[in-house]
């Protein structure tokens, strides 16, 4: 099947809330802070080696890392080149929409995204599902208002690189790429952050994400055994197999919260 998506359908539908008339304003770029930029690479080095140690010291919730580490190399997965960031005023919060690459050094046609938050002096990646703070939430929202999710989310180059495929050749090729596709949720559902954009700076909606991802790290923390499995399993076809059961019960876990959310011409 010639498509590519990003997995949790249910982000889509959380995505669509608010995304009619969003006001375009324009970006102040900020550089990102060399500290992020090192985090970053540090996230590289420790996914492409699945050493999943090395992620647990730069993840913000800082646990159950060998379930998106073992994933990253099962899947022949890395972390490539940073696409685009954004950096809230005080440099305490940023947002990184990222590439990834196949074992020969090819992007996805999905990207990942990740937060970053200071505590202190030290910077953290979301990684791992995480309960986020209802700040840090309204910070990202702030960042990302007028951001289009098709501009950042998708590379388009790399869509068109893959459809190109003879199709006598495509099969276990759309097998194999489906599946990384898919181990985005063996991470932290940054990217429903760029499908909601100013959605998020309702302050009621902020309220209701925080339980959101709280139901999602329940969600990942509850069938750490199953998803552990996931990540060692080799063929891409059982692999998405496994994954199914476990997609269906993040489905049931947060069900609802987009009927909550305030469209924020209203908010």
């Amino acid at each position: 099947m010639k498509k590519w998506f990003i997995p949790l359908l249910l982000v889509l539908m959380l995505g669509a809330c608010g995304n009619e008339g969003e006001t375009v304003v324009e970006e102040t770029d900020r550089a990102l802070p060399d500290a992020v930029t090192e985090v970053y690479a540090d996230y590289q080095t420790a996914l492409e080696s699945g050493d999943a140690e090395a992620l647990a010291s730069i993840d913000y919730a800082g646990r159950l890392t060998e379930i998106p580490a073992t994933g990253a190399v099962t899947r022949q997965l890395s972390p490539g080149e940073i696409y685009k960031s954004w950096v809230n005023e005080e440099e305490d919060v940023a947002f990184l929409v990222h590439e990834m690459t196949d074992e020969e050094g090819n992007p996805l046609p999905n990207r990942l995204s990740k937060v970053a938050v200071k505590e202190g002096d030290e910077w953290s990646l979301v990684i791992t599902p995480a309960a986020l703070p209802k700040d840090v939430i309204a910070e990202v929202g702030e960042l990302l208002i007028g951001v289009q999710a098709n501009e950042y989310g998708v590379n388009a180059e790399a869509n068109a690189r893959l459809a190109e495929i003879p199709e006598d050749e495509a099969g276990p090729i759309y097998d194999r790429v489906n599946a990384q596709t898919d181990y985005m949720a063996l991470e932290a559902d940054n990217n429903v952050f760029l499908l909601m954009a100013e959605t998020l700076t309702v302050e009621e909606n902020q309220t209701i994400m925080t339980d959101y991802f709280k139901a999602y790290e329940t969600w990942y923390t509850g069938n750490e055994e199953t998803l552990r499995k996931a990540a060692a399993t080799e063929d891409p076809v059982e692999y998405i197999e496994v994954l199914d059961p476990l997609k269906t019960k993040l489905e049931e876990a947060i069900d609802g919260f987009d009927e909550q959310l305030v469209d924020p011409s209203f908010g």
